[in-house]
């Protein structure tokens, strides 16, 4: 029996065994069958043809030239900051990478995901995306009120940015207390307040640190991964305040300063074997100076027991069960293509990390 084949489908017959010939992979496509084809809450037209906030026919967030990409995860951050408070060129470099080495896939069959941050013009031309400006020394508040008057005002903050751009103010403190920062859970504001006024001259793993710890509450990701029980030796991620300031200890003898991204073995307290410590996935960790794959002394009696024993390990005064989750499983991108449909009152997450903290664990002086 004839048949034949539509022009169409020759069309893509031969283009696909044209790219086979060639040794490449073709991307997939952005269209309208998938709006957000890589899942960053970034619309695909808006990424390819940038984004008309008023209808007037004119690009108001010209998002192709910022760097977006329809087939790779995208975030961007607006930064104000007061004198002297913006990180170094090399401090944004280390947040990019941290981003960049995430194993989240794209549809680009890359991992990854590109943090576009915009200081504008106080750094290099790669973190200038025409917004970002010094503002005046002053006190923020837990409230959120003087960011929200300085995004409007002082800030310069372009409202046509407002569903995609995560929003930061690298301040000096907030409601004259020592705390680190403070976020929008599931947000897009955010505040780093490590400032010379309670915190001294904060170290670059401070500042790097507590940026990505904050920018995750925004992401949707709590002290213990998938909920607020703090301190689990065996959640191996800048949002568990037992690593936030000093990372993850590795093998290699670097600090990870990132999200977790496996989910390890949960740890019950009351029954803990030490042989089987936190599991192969923690191969390449380290707690206690020890391979965290390893076995662990975690009654500290200096062996390894062979029967199972009963620690507070996170030290809350409870016996209980520590899972520790992967957060590139929790994480919820907060760009939105209609941010007056997240209108209403948004938990707020102050970061019970002090400058106290900090000078006990001598981070600071």
């Amino acid at each position: 029996m004839a048949f034949s084949l539509s022009p169409r489908l020759v069309r893509t017959a031969l283009a696909s065994a044209a790219l086979l010939v060639l040794g490449t992979v073709a991307a997939p496509a952005a269209n309208a069958y998938n709006p957000d084809i890589d899942g960053d809450g970034i619309p695909n037209t808006w990424e390819m043809k940038g984004y008309d906030a008023d209808g007037d026919g004119k690009i108001d967030v010209d998002f192709p030239a910022l760097g977006a990409d329809p087939n790779h995860k995208d975030i961007f951050v607006e930064m104000d900051y007061m004198p002297g408070l913006l990180p170094s060129e090399e401090e944004l470099d280390r947040i990019t990478k941290i981003y960049a080495d995430l194993p989240m896939r794209n549809p680009d069959g890359t991992t990854g995901v590109n943090i576009h941050l915009d200081a504008g013009s106080a750094r290099s031309a790669k973190y200038n995306l025409g917004g970002g400006n010094e503002i005046t020394h002053q006190e923020l508040d837990s409230e959120f009120n003087a960011l929200n008057r300085i995004k409007a005002s002082e800030g310069k903050f372009n409202p046509a940015r407002e569903g995609t751009f995560h929003y930061v103010i690298w301040g000096d403190y907030y409601d004259n207390s020592t705390s680190s920062g403070i976020a929008i859970f599931g947000g897009r504001n955010l505040m780093v307040t490590v400032g010379p006024h309670f915190w001294g001259k904060a170290t670059s793993d401070i500042r790097v640190a507590v940026f990505v710890h904050e920018l995750g509450h925004n992401l949707a990701l709590s002290h213990g991964g998938w909920d607020e029980i703090n301190y689990k030796p065996n959640y191996l991620s800048v949002m568990n305040y037992q690593y936030t300031l000093t990372g993850v200890p590795m093998a290699d003898g670097s600090r990870y300063f990132g999200y977790s991204t496996a989910e390890y073995r949960m740890l019950n307290e009351a029954k803990l074997y030490e042989a089987r410590g936190f599991g192969p996935r923690a191969a390449g960790f380290l707690y206690k100076g020890k391979p965290a794959d390893g076995p662990i002394d975690f009654n500290g009696n200096g062996k390894i027991d062979a029967e199972p024993v009963s620690v507070d390990l996170n030290g809350d005064g409870m016996i209980s069960n520590l899972g520790a989750a992967n957060d590139l499983k929790m994480i919820r991108f907060q760009a939105t293509e209609h941010p007056e449909l997240e209108k209403g009152p948004k938990q707020i997450e102050p970061s019970g990390i002090t400058a106290e903290y900090a000078r006990s664990l001598g981070l600071i002086n």
